[in-house]
This record gives C-alpha cells, structure tokens and sequence, in this order.
C-alpha cells in the first residue's frame, strides 16, 4: 500500500514512475489502475540495478509480514545512482531493504551514503498522528463490528484474515494465529 500510494502522489506530480513487483497478478492490477507515466516491472536483482542507475528517487517499500526486509540494494548498487539520489526506506521498521540503511529520527532524518541521501525514519506515521490513527480505525473497525455482530467465533470462521489474527482464545496461545473453532 506504501509503495502504491508514493507512485500515485509521484505520478501526480508529473514524474515518470517504475513499480516493482515480484507478484505478477498484482503488477497486472497495478498496471490496469496506474495512470499513464507509471510502468510495472517484475523485480529481480538486474531490474533494480538497471533502474537504480535512472532514478532521482526510490522509496523502498517492501514488506514479509513477520520477516526481515529482504536487502534489495547493496552499498555497491548506490554508486551507480546519481549523486544527490534520494532513498526512502519505508521498510526500516523491518531492518530495512537497502544494505546501507540505518534508523533515523524526525529530528534527524537524513545522512548520505555514497551520495545518495537516506531517509530511513522509523515510525514514519508517528509524525502526523491524527492521520494514522484514522487510518488504522479505518482498517479495524469492520473487524470489530463483524466481533460485535457476529461473537468471535463466527466471525473467525467465516473470515480468514480475521481467524489469522487471533493470538490468544480462552487462554491459550493458538497455532500462529492459525484458530479453528472449539479453540482446536
């Protein structure tokens, strides 16, 4: 969702913007709803280099729930980019997906590595509050009116997501969030 929205504001903005995916379906999807100055790209190592080389500015947003970031760049890539290249590692709170990637603050949220400017803060909603906290009502609520209406359990079997989130059901840890009904 980070990723897809920096293209749109981008995008907006007037710059040429590359999308990289290894999901082909969602490249597809993306490539459907993009306006015209975005492209999609399957991601692999050759891609982001090549495409390193052209960029004024990466936003590195990647995301393995309950992972590590993957490094997608190393410190060798940067030396191609172009001096004064910005990097956004979205994925810091993950450890980050460029090799050179380290946290930063609100106070202090750049340094430069091999020329390129770093922006790598940590809990990057936490600087417009109101905003994130909306945001994530927004994404919790149907979950708990579905709990309210529903009771837990009806509500985790009919819903799959949901059912992955529960942790803990009558006191006992479940099976990596994996629930089945009569706390099985």
């Amino acid at each position: 969702m980070v990723g897809t929205n920096a293209a749109k504001v981008a995008a907006g903005l007037g710059a040429n913007v590359v999308l990289m995916d290894v999901n082909l379906e969602r490249l597809r999807y993306l490539d459907d709803v993009m306006p015209a100055n975005v492209s999609t790209i399957f991601s692999d190592p050759h891609t982001v280099r090549e495409h390193l080389m052209l960029a004024d500015l990466v936003v590195g947003a990647v995301l393995i729930p309950g992972a590590t970031a993957p490094r997608l760049v190393t410190r060798k890539d940067l030396t191609a980019m172009k001096t004064g290249s910005v990097v956004v590692d979205v994925a810091i709170d993950q450890g980050g997906c460029f090799e050179t990637s380290r946290p930063t603050t609100h106070q202090q949220p750049t340094y430069v590595v091999e020329g390129v400017v770093h922006y790598c803060v940590t809990n990057m909603p936490g600087a417009v509050g109101r905003t994130s906290t909306i945001a994530l009502c927004n994404a919790t609520l149907p979950y708990a009116v579905k709990i309210a209406n529903k009771g837990f359990e009806k509500a985790a079997a009919e819903d799959v997501g949901l059912a992955e989130g529960l942790n803990l059901v009558g006191g006992r840890v479940t099976k990596c969030g994996r629930w089945q009904s009569r706390w099985g």
